[in-house]
């Protein structure tokens, strides 16, 4: 099993999402993980739930999240954003 399959399978990621890519370092103690979606997904708007094409992204943000056996885990991940006619972005 790749590194990208297995952590898709433990961090519970569904489509649209998938990982890109894993990264360890070993020198840090830490694995960053970077995920993303696929492109062509629609979003919805978080106000009044219409669905939209992705407008741009958010900056990339990063979180921690529980240890892998020794090592920080960290994801990273941009934000899809929508232009809501109604509630702009």
């Amino acid at each position: 099993m790749k590194d990208t399959d297995l952590y898709f399978r433990i961090l519970g990621l569904t489509e649209p999402w998938f990982v890109e890519a894993v990264e360890l370092d070993t020198a840090e103690g830490r694995v960053d993980i970077r995920v993303e979606h696929g492109p062509g997904v629609r979003w919805f708007c978080p106000t009044c739930g219409r669905e939209l094409a992705c407008r741009d992204h958010a900056e990339p943000r990063v979180w921690r999240h529980l240890d892998t056996c020794q090592f920080k885990t960290f994801l990273h991940a941009r934000i899809p954003r929508v232009d809501c006619p109604e509630h702009g972005v």
